[in-house]
C-alpha cells in the first residue's frame, strides 16, 4: 500500500514538474522594452515595448535585408515565441529588406503610407497574421514575400503594384480573397505566385496582368491539378484569357468578364474578336470633382458609346468624331461622387480589332516642369484654368545615385572588424575629386552624378580602397560596413616593423581636434600607448600590401 502511494505521489509529482516546465517554454522570451536601436548602419531603427508587445520599425529609407540561416534578425529568439503580439512600421520606411519580418508571429502588422516595396520573404511565415493593409504607394512584392503565411485570410493588391514575385503567397492556405484595386494594372504576376492558395475559390485578373507558370489555381506542379472549385474571372482582349484557355483547359474553371473601372486619364486598350464583337463593355466613372468630362475612342474599330447614370437613366450617347465613322467622343458634365456607366458596343463584325478609349477632363491645364536635381525627383505641376485644381504627375527620378556606408578599421587580415572601431579622419573620393568626409562614427551618406565611375575611401595611414560605382533602379547603393587597412604608418606601402618604430613616436596625450591621432587611439582613452596597436601585431609580417587585400 505505501509502495503504491509512494508511486502515486512521485507521478504527481513528475506531472507537476512537467507542467511547469512547459509553463515556462511557452512563456514570453523577451520581456523588457528596449530602447531605440539602429539595423545595420541604415537609417532605420527598431524598439520594443513589453507590455503591449509591440515592435516598432522607424527611421527613413529601406531597412537592412536579413537572412533566414542565422540569427540575422535582432528579434530573432523571440519572434515566434508569443513576444511579438504586434508590428507597426512608421511613417518614412520605403522599404522592408529581404526576410526582414521572417516568421514573426504578430497578429497585427501595420504598413506606412510611404512603402514602396517589400522584399523577398520579408513577411513569409507570418502565421498569426489574418488580414494586412497594403498601401498604395506599394509597387512591388517581391519572391516569397508571404510565403507559407498559412492564417492569412484576404489581400488587396494596390492599383500602383508592378511586381508580385515567385512565390510571393504560396502557401498561403487560409488566403479566400484576393483584390487587385486597378483592374487595368499593368502587373507581373510571378510562377507560383498563389500557388497552394486552397481557399481561393474566386479571382478576378487585371486586363494587362501577365501571367507565369502556376501563378493561379494549382495545387502542385504538374499540368491539370487545378482545384476543382477554383474559377478565375478575366477579359477576353487578355494575357489572362491565355492563361486560362492554355493553363486552366477546362472552361467551367474561368468565366469572361466585361466591365472595369476607369479614371481620369486613364487610356485602356481594348480588342473585339469574332466570338466577342456583340458583348458590350462597360467601363464605371466616379469624377473627383464637379467638371466637363469626355469619354473618347481612337482606332480602327468601329464603336458607339452610351453613358448612363447611378440610377441606369440613359443621359448621353456617342457621337462621331471621325470622317472615317468609327470613334465616338461623350462630353458630359458629371458630378462629384456620383458613378457613372459608359456602355460600349461593337457595330459589327466587319469591323474588329483593336482600339482605346479614355477619359479626362473637357478643359486644358496649364503646366511647369520641375527638372530633377542631383537630389530630388522632378516632375510636372498641372493647374487647371477651369477648377483650380493644382497636382503633380509625369515623375522623373533624381540624376544622383546615393551612396551610403560606414569605413571601419580592419583588424585582421581576414578583413574583420570586432570592434567596429570608426576610421574617422577618411576621406571620400569620387573619380579623384573630394566628395564627403565620414563623421565622428565613421559614417557617409552623400549623393554623387550616375555618370560617377569610381568611389575612392582613403586616410592618411590606409591602403586606398576603390568601389566601382553602379546604377540601379533606387539610385542607391548602401555599401554597408567598409573595413580599412589603417596600419601603413611609414607609408612605403609595407605593413613590418618600421610601422611599430613610427607608431611608437605618436606614443602620448594628443589634441581631441587632431583628428589624426585621434583615430590611432583606439580605445578612446585619451592616449595612445602599446594598447592601441596591440592588435595591430597581426599585421606586422603581412608584407607588400595591395588593394587586392579588399576582394
Amino acid at each position: 500500500m505505501k509502495r503504491r502511494i509512494l508511486r502515486i505521489v512521485s507521478i504527481l509529482l513528475t506531472v507537476i514538474f512537467l507542467l511547469s516546465c512547459n509553463l515556462v517554454a511557452f512563456g514570453a522570451y523577451q520581456v523588457t522594452d528596449i530602447q531605440k536601436t539602429q539595423l545595420g548602419t541604415s537609417s532605420t531603427y527598431y524598439s520594443f515595448d513589453a507590455q503591449t508587445k509591440t515592435l516598432t520599425i522607424s527611421g527613413t529609407g529601406a531597412t537592412p535585408d536579413f537572412s533566414n540561416s542565422s540569427a540575422s534578425q535582432p528579434w530573432y529568439m523571440w519572434r515566434s515565441d508569443g513576444s511579438i503580439s504586434n508590428v507597426v512600421v512608421d511613417e518614412g520606411i520605403t522599404y522592408l529588406g529581404n526576410h526582414f519580418l521572417y516568421y514573426v508571429s504578430a497578429q497585427s502588422i501595420t504598413l506606412p503610407s510611404t512603402l514602396t516595396g517589400i522584399g523577398s520573404y520579408a513577411l513569409s511565415g507570418t502565421n498569426g497574421l489574418r488580414t494586412i493593409s497594403l498601401p498604395s504607394s506599394l509597387t512591388k512584392i517581391g519572391d516569397g514575400a508571404f510565403y507559407l503565411s498559412t492564417n492569412l485570410e484576404e489581400v488587396v493588391i494596390p492599383g500602383n503594384v508592378t511586381s508580385i514575385g515567385t512565390s510571393a503567397f504560396d502557401g498561403c492556405y487560409a488566403l479566400n480573397s484576393v483584390v487587385f484595386e486597378n483592374m487595368n494594372s499593368n502587373v507581373s504576376i510571378g510562377s507560383k505566385a498563389f500557388f497552394r492558395c486552397r481557399s481561393l475559390k474566386n479571382v478576378s485578373v487585371p486586363k494587362r496582368a501577365k501571367l507565369y507558370s502556376y501563378s493561379f489555381g494549382y495545387s502542385n506542379a504538374n499540368v491539370g491539378s487545378i482545384y476543382s472549385d477554383f474559377v478565375m474571372n478575366v477579359y477576353r482582349d487578355s494575357p489572362a484569357y491565355t492563361y486560362a484557355v492554355n493553363k486552366i483547359v477546362n472552361p467551367d474553371n474561368y468565366n469572361i468578364i466585361n466591365e472595369m473601372n476607369i479614371y481620369d486619364g486613364d487610356i485602356i486598350d481594348c480588342e473585339y474578336f469574332d466570338d466577342s464583337y456583340k458583348d458590350k463593355m462597360y467601363f464605371y466613372f466616379t469624377p473627383r470633382v464637379s467638371d466637363y468630362y469626355c469619354f473618347s475612342s481612337a482606332g480602327d474599330v468601329d464603336v458607339d458609346c452610351s453613358l448612363y447614370d447611378e440610377n441606369d437613366n440613359l443621359i448621353a450617347q456617342s457621337s462621331d468624331i471621325s470622317l472615317d465613322n468609327l470613334n465616338f467622343s461623350v462630353d458630359c458634365y458629371l458630378e462629384a461622387g456620383e458613378v457613372y456607366k459608359y456602355e460600349v458596343g461593337c457595330v459589327s463584325n466587319m469591323s474588329l480589332g483593336k482600339f482605346t478609349v479614355k477619359v479626362s477632363v473637357s478643359h486644358l491645364c496649364e503646366s511647369i516642369v520641375t527638372p530633377p536635381s542631383l537630389t530630388e525627383d522632378g516632375y510636372t505641376t498641372y493647374t487647371c484654368n477651369y477648377c483650380g485644381i493644382v497636382f503633380r504627375a509625369d515623375f522623373v527620378k533624381r540624376t544622383g545615385i546615393k551612396i551610403t556606408g560606414r569605413v571601419l578599421c580592419m583588424e585582421a587580415p581576414d578583413g574583420s572588424h570586432p570592434n567596429n572601431y570608426p576610421v574617422i579622419n577618411a576621406v571620400i573620393l569620387i573619380d579623384g575629386n573630394e566628395a564627403e568626409a565620414v563623421d565622428e562614427n565613421g559614417c557617409f551618406s552623400f549623393y554623387t552624378p550616375k555618370e560617377s565611375q569610381v568611389m575612392t575611401i582613403t586616410s592618411p595611414y590606409s591602403v586606398d580602397r576603390n568601389i566601382e560605382i553602379t546604377e540601379n533602379d533606387s539610385m542607391e547603393m548602401s555599401l554597408g560596413d567598409l573595413p580599412l587597412m589603417c596600419f601603413d604608418y611609414y607609408k612605403d606601402g609595407y605593413f613590418n616593423a618600421k610601422d611599430f618604430a613610427v607608431f611608437r613616436n605618436f606614443y602620448g596625450n594628443y589634441s581631441p581636434d587632431d583628428l589624426d591621432m585621434k583615430v590611432l587611439d583606439y580605445n578612446r582613452d585619451g592616449k595612445i600607448d602599446y594598447s592601441d596597436f596591440s592588435f595591430a601585431n597581426k599585421f606586422i609580417a603581412f608584407g607588400k600590401i595591395t588593394q587586392s587585400v579588399y576582394e
